[in-house]
Formats: structure tokens, sequence, C-alpha cells
């Protein structure tokens, strides 16, 4: 394979997981505007930045240029797009404030247990009920976002709340998962 292909394949991962914190910036900067469509405008980086979480991991993956930088950042900046998204949409009481404090508190959490692992040199690698997780949350604001477009579809709300329960269910099932291997780890 030529040197500049293998380059390419080794910038483009990183500079998805990168495209995705400008989204969110982006996305922050649209909330404060008074700009027409804005929330079609949202949802667009919004898409945009759900898609580089699957593929920054996805590509890397497949053309076997995992790198350390996408393994701490794509993570990161995976918490601060889901975390800021909550944030922003909070004072619009499309779902009960606690919600996004349940999913905040999981969220600083299970990072604190994974950065003390790791700073004991036990890197924890992700589980399925976190990815699950994080599906579920984005879908919970993908719909939060689509009812703010169209807020007469009743079909949205619903998905909202049927989102928001799996998101619950699979951020505390895997946050009780992690849990239990660090103090596993402990006792060890």
């Amino acid at each position: 394979m030529p040197k500049c292909v293998k380059n390419w394949k080794k910038i483009i991962p990183n500079s998805l997981t990168i495209s995705r914190v400008i989204a969110t910036f982006i996305i922050t900067i649209l909330f404060f505007t008074n700009i027409e469509n804005k929330f079609i405008w949202i949802y667009g980086f919004f898409i945009f930045a759900s898609l580089t979480d699957f593929l920054d991991g996805f590509l890397a993956r497949k053309w076997k240029v995992e790198s350390m930088f996408g393994r701490v950042f794509d993570s990161l900046f995976d918490k601060i797009f889901v975390l800021v998204m909550f944030m922003l949409l909070i004072s619009y009481n499309i779902v009960h404030p606690l919600v996004f404090i349940a999913l905040l508190f999981r969220e600083l959490f299970v990072d604190g247990i994974k950065n003390y692992m790791l700073a004991h040199n036990k890197p924890i690698a992700p589980l399925m009920t976190g990815k699950l997780k994080m599906v579920f949350q984005v879908l919970m604001l993908n719909f939060m976002i689509l009812f703010l477009i169209f807020p007469d579809i009743s079909v949205l709300y619903n998905s909202v709340i049927i989102s928001t329960g799996f998101a619950l269910f699979f951020s505390f099932y895997s946050g009780f998962l992690y849990t239990k291997n660090f103090f596993r780890y402990l006792k060890s």
C-alpha cells in the first residue's frame, strides 16, 4: 500500500473524532441564535456528529490504524457531545431534568472508574452495554430535537420517552457492570 494512502488512513478516523467536538461547538452556538429553522440546522450537525461517533472507530478498526489518541479522545468527545446536548435541551422540558442529572452522574462516575483503572495501568475495555447506552442516548437526543422541529407529532414524544427509558436502563446497567469490575479489581 502506498505510504500516502496509509497516512490518510491514519488521519481520517482521528479527524472524524475531532470534527465531533467541532460540531458540538457549532450546535451550542446555534442553540443561542435566533436564526430561522435553527433546530433543522442543529439536527443536521447532530446527525453529522452522531455519524462521526460510529465512523471514527469503525474506520480505525477496519484499516488497522487504531491510535492512543482515538482510544482516549473518542470516549472523551462522546461524553462532551452527549453531556452538552443534555445541558442544551434541559430547558425545553421534554423530559424531566432528573433524567439528565442521572445520566450526567453516571457518565462522571464511570469515567472516574475508567480513569482510576487507567492510572493503575489497567485500562477497561468498553462494554457492549456501554455501547448500547450511547446508541440509546443518541436516539433519545435525536427524537428530542425532532420533537422541537415537529412538536405536533405525538409519536416523536412517545419515541423520546421509550428511548429515554432504554438510555437510562443501559446507562445504569453498564454502570453497574463497570462498578462490579472495579470492586473486583480492588479486592484482587
